[in-house]
C-alpha cells in the first residue's frame, strides 16, 4: 500500500487524474511487483530496463535528448527509491502518456486530463 501511495502521489503531482494514478500503480505491479531496484536484461535485444516501471535504455529515453535524460534521470537514479522511480515514470508519462507501457508502445502525448 505504501508504494501505491508513492506512485499515485508522483503522478498526481504531474497532473494525472485518479484513473491514471490507478493505472500507474497497475503498471508498476504488472512489470515488477513494485520493485524499484529491478533491472531486467533482454538477451535478444540487449536492452536493459530499470525500476518498477521497466524504463528501457534501448529506447533512448535516458539519452541526453531523451524524455528522461532531459530531466536528468539515469538508470541508476531511477533505482534509488520508489519515489525516484515513480517520479521518473511520471515525467515520462507527461511526455509520452501511456504509450511506453501500453500498445502500440510508443511515445505519444497523454490525453488532456488523463
Amino acid at each position: 500500500m505504501r508504494y501505491a501511495n508513492i506512485i499515485a502521489n508522483q503522478f498526481a503531482r504531474d497532473g494525472a487524474n485518479e484513473a491514471t494514478q490507478q493505472w500507474a500503480v497497475y503498471i508498476a505491479s504488472r512489470e515488477t511487483g513494485c520493485l524499484h531496484k529491478t533491472v531486467t536484461v533482454n538477451e535478444q535485444t540487449r536492452d536493459d530496463s530499470h525500476c518498477a516501471f521497466q524504463l528501457n535504455v534501448l529506447s533512448g529515453t535516458f539519452a541526453p535528448t531523451g524524455e528522461l535524460g532531459r530531466h536528468g534521470w539515469t538508470p541508476a537514479k531511477v533505482r534509488k527509491s520508489m519515489r525516484d522511480c515513480a517520479d521518473a515514470a511520471s515525467d515520462l508519462w507527461v511526455s509520452c502518456g501511456r504509450g511506453p507501457w501500453s500498445p502500440p508502445y510508443s511515445c505519444r502525448p497523454p490525453t488532456i486530463g488523463a
